[in-house]
């Protein structure tokens, strides 16, 4: 039985996570990739994958094995198409992590850009603000908002998160508008759950850096619903440009404290330390990068009052 369709059988059972998926894709029967599976565990003298009735677990092997799967499959096609004196075409499943509110508006364009240049690719997008272990999850590129920890994998800056501190008229009306940071600790603030300091905000100012604890009686994990919520009125919070800026000039929020500057957040795209890189991870960066100007424009866009 020929290798290289045991490992394409093996990839596509890894990135569609069960032996059907992998059917589907290849055009083959499921006990034939059943057959694939197995000749691979019998030459690597391991266990990739344990079945049960309700799902497919793939082993920590298959997790070794899977980046140098494709590596050897994406090899086999560039020295394909070298023979066949055709450039190669980035196909199979890109696996990405993107934060959800970014990734609806930002993301979801790009994509639709991406697949129809390229019809061999499907895009498995995994929208969350959790931080999910590329590796684990199979996610090939992710993109991450704010400092990066340590850790192994491979980061590149493409783009700046401007934010504002905003609250509804309706809110604001007979509470006053606060003066200093110091003023907030008498508000309701909608707070941003997933960050480690939740509920100490920090300014810039031509007087130095301030920080203030705030409190509120809601935390969000996501900047669209906390977007939501301050329309509502349900306090003051602090908001990635995309979600304020059009709602600011439209004047259904108000910004606060013009003078004191939010510090920005940068923005990364992240893939796994390896020395390969799929064509399909590699060309849907490219396009990003080569699209990041509209996040720039964008997120640099000012309230009328001032952005700080």
């Amino acid at each position: 039985m020929d290798r290289i369709d045991c490992l394409r059988a093996f990839v596509r059972a890894m990135e569609g996570g069960s032996f059907s998926h992998a059917a589907r894709e290849l055009g083959i029967g499921q006990p034939a990739v059943s057959k694939r599976i197995a000749l691979l565990e019998r030459e690597f003298g391991s266990q990739l994958f344990m079945r049960t009735t309700r799902r497919l677990r793939p082993t920590p092997e298959a997790h070794r094995v899977y980046e140098l799967a494709r590596q050897v499959l994406n090899t086999f096609e560039t020295a394909r198409a070298s023979v066949r004196e055709a450039s190669p075409r980035p196909s199979g499943t890109l696996r990405l992590g993107i934060p959800t509110s970014f990734g609806r508006r930002y993301i979801v364009p790009i994509i639709g850009e991406y697949v129809r240049a390229n019809p061999d690719v499907r895009v498995d997008l995994r929208l969350s603000e959790r931080l999910v272990n590329l590796v684990e999850d199979g996610v090939e590129l992710a993109l991450r908002i704010g400092r990066l920890g340590p850790g192994s994998l491979v980061a590149r800056r493409i783009g700046t998160v401007r934010r504002y501190l905003v609250a509804s008229p309706d809110y604001l009306r007979g509470r006053g508008l606060p003066r200093m940071p110091d003023d907030l600790a008498g508000h309701q603030c909608v707070i941003y759950s997933h960050f480690a300091a939740a509920g100490r905000w920090t300014f810039d100012s031509e007087l130095g850096r301030h920080e203030v604890e705030v409190t509120g009686s809601v935390a969000v994990d996501d900047a669209d619903t906390m977007e939501r919520a301050v329309l509502e009125g349900l306090g003051i919070a602090v908001l990635p440009a995309w979600c304020a800026v059009g709602a600011v000039r439209e004047g259904r929020l108000v910004h606060l404290l013009p003078d004191f500057a939010i510090p920005s957040l940068p923005l990364h795209a992240v893939y796994p330390e390896t020395q390969w890189m799929s064509l399909r991870a590699r060309s849907f960066l490219d396009l990003v990068v080569a699209r990041s100007n509209r996040f720039g424009e964008r997120l640099a866009a000012a309230p009328a009052r001032g952005d700080g």
